[in-house]
């Protein structure tokens, strides 16, 4: 059974005006239903308007035409029921783990009521131990998964991630998308991620969304249909891989592979 539509984005376009009168449009008439329980992957070259649409979806720009709803509510402004992640986490450097997971409570005034789940947070990305350290003690990899931390612990619907791996190495990229998944699972989370990674977006994602350069318009959405856990690899997910790179107009470049298997 088709699961129910938790975001709804529905012929959106936007465009940017600057001082000089000069205009980029960095969407245009892009519409997309993203389900309940789903995780979805956008994907496009640089510039396409893949973290403009989320930030649209965040609540955090408006769109000059078209419209976005989550469970049906016009999105309007930020709120509890999408949590973000931005690519290099934003952890505040004064504060500790603890400090910095708990901000969300703090923001909608239910810490001194709920200040009790911040360890539970801790443990439940792996942290355990590390609750007084600061952002400046902690990995790069450490520091995004506070960052998750703080962005799930006021329960969101979906989760927006902008690109949270993208400024990790190969391997500590794996361990946090083998969290990220494992928290999918446990939370039934709706995710909804920015990617540059092929590979990322096939490990992850139930589908992935191609974009086209700018202006950013949706030209597939690609189901994925291999089973998990997946080996990258494996003969279906290097296919589907070289099919997504020729999509995107890259197969031709020969990318380096990221690792040796």
């Amino acid at each position: 059974m088709t699961r129910p539509t938790l975001i709804d984005i529905r012929h959106v376009t936007r465009v940017y005006r600057a001082d000089d009168g000069s205009e980029t449009h960095a969407l245009d008439d892009v519409s997309l239903e993203v389900r309940e329980g789903e995780f979805v992957s956008l994907i496009g070259p640089s510039g396409c308007g893949k973290t403009t649409l989320l930030r649209l979806v965040a609540g955090l720009d408006s769109p000059q035409a078209g419209s976005l709803t989550v469970e049906g509510r016009p999105i309007e402004a930020p709120g509890p029921d999408r949590g973000y992640v931005f690519q290099q986490g934003a952890l505040y450097p004064w504060a500790t783990v603890a400090e910095n997971i708990a901000t969300g409570l703090k923001a909608r005034g239910v810490y001194r009521t709920e200040r009790h789940r911040v360890p539970q947070f801790i443990e439940l990305v792996g942290l355990s131990g590390f609750d007084n350290a600061y952002p400046h003690q902690v990995s790069g990899g450490m520091a995004q998964r506070v960052a998750i931390a703080r962005a799930l612990i006021n329960g969101p619907r979906a989760l927006l991630l902008d690109e949270p791996m993208g400024a990790l190495d190969s391997f500590t990229r794996i361990e946090l998308q083998d969290k990220l998944l494992d928290l999918w699972k446990d939370l039934g989370s709706t995710m909804l991620l920015v990617t540059h990674d092929v590979d990322e977006a096939i490990c992850l994602s139930d589908r992935i969304v191609v974009m086209t350069p700018r202006p950013g318009r949706i030209s597939e959405v690609i189901e994925v249909a291999l089973g998990r856990p997946r080996l990258r690899n494996d003969p279906d997910f290097l296919a589907l891989r070289s099919s997504i790179l020729e999509k995107l107009h890259l197969a031709g470049s020969r990318p380096e592979p990221e690792f040796n298997i």
